[in-house]
């Protein structure tokens, strides 16, 4: 989708001239999306314009701007005093390019721009019947350059996921194409760590598949929101070993621990666990708390015959609203 200042009427110096998205920017620039609006918001690097849906857009001349900071960052210029030094060139700084323009790259064209989730997700749910990676990959691409990240967790991928799973136990597609699907959403839910950077004094959460639990997707989504609300965030994977539990809480001392689990049946088989990881937090004289979520869990509680482990009801965005609250 390509969007410019005439379609906003805005009638200011960039007539005809394209707009990229901040998913776009932090792509061609190596920037997070957090970085950069940061460097806009705190040094005034760049002042982006807006899409209709009102997001950020930005302009070839802005990202020139941004990989000059960057520049000057990786140089050990403190951003605070390149961008300085960027005003004091005058409102058009000359010689900021740092390497040739990139031809537009071809992309599919979404078959509902303006439609609703529903169609987002029978798209994207045929290009995984269909083993289509590329397609798959580039349909992401456009979501991410249309819709807020949370709108592509929460009403696309989510469903689509869940969709998956019960076309494949109803018998409707094979395990090949559910597995299909699932890894690729893993896979992108993982590569969004990457967009965050925090400092190391920030609270710690360990998150983590409760143990014999193998569906991750559902404490990766807990990661991601967990990221958003200004957490470091630490996955060890699906079903930990205890011992390594026990260790992490020894050397690590998190500020929590957030299990996922889907199976009332393993939840029940580790109980036992986490009455030990209570018992030995509180012996450690930590302040540590511990979280479970998942579709197994109905309802919000402290578990019984423990001080620290509360059970959270509700899709991952909801957990991370009560997590935060506990946490304080």
């Amino acid at each position: 989708m390509v969007y410019n200042e005439a379609t906003k009427g805005s009638g200011v110096g960039f007539m005809n001239q394209r707009l990229y998205t901040i998913k776009e920017v932090s792509m061609r620039t190596g920037l997070s999306t957090q970085l950069i609006r940061k460097w806009e918001e705190r040094y005034g690097a760049v002042s982006p314009s807006r899409f209709p849906n009102g997001y950020r857009g930005y302009t070839k001349n802005d990202i020139e701007v941004l990989l000059y900071l960057k520049r000057k960052v990786d140089e050990g210029v403190p951003i605070g005093l390149a961008a300085e030094e960027l005003k004091a060139m005058g409102p058009e700084p000359g010689g900021l390019a740092l390497s040739k323009p990139e031809p537009e790259p071809a992309v599919l064209p979404l078959q509902q721009p303006n439609g609703e989730a529903a169609d987002y997700r029978e798209s994207l749910l045929q290009l995984f019947l269909r083993l289509d990676q590329i397609g798959a990959q580039r349909f992401f691409d456009q979501l991410l350059a249309l819709h807020h990240m949370d709108f592509v967790l929460l009403q696309v991928l989510a469903p689509v996921l869940v969709e998956l799973g019960d076309r494949w136990e109803r018998g409707e597609i094979s395990e090949y194409q559910e597995h299909f699907g699932s890894h690729f959403i893993r896979e992108r839910l993982l590569a969004l760590r990457n967009l965050y950077h925090r400092s190391p004094d920030t609270p710690l959460i360990v998150t983590a598949c409760s143990p014999g639990e193998r569906h991750e997707l559902g404490v990766l989504f807990f990661g991601y929101f967990m990221l958003q609300a200004g957490y470091q965030i630490v996955y060890l994977g699906a079903s930990p070993s205890e011992k390594g539990i026990f260790d992490c809480l020894g050397q690590m001392k998190p500020a929590a621990f957030a299990f996922g689990s889907s199976s009332e049946e393993l939840l029940e088989a580790a109980l036992p666990f986490y009455r030990e990881l209570d018992r030995r937090i509180g012996g450690l004289g930590l302040r540590t708390k511990v979280f479970i979520g998942g579709r197994s869990v109905t309802g919000d509680a402290v578990l019984p015959g423990t001080k620290v482990v509360h059970t959270l009801a509700g899709d991952a965005q909801e957990a991370v609203q009560k997590m935060r609250r506990l946490i304080g």
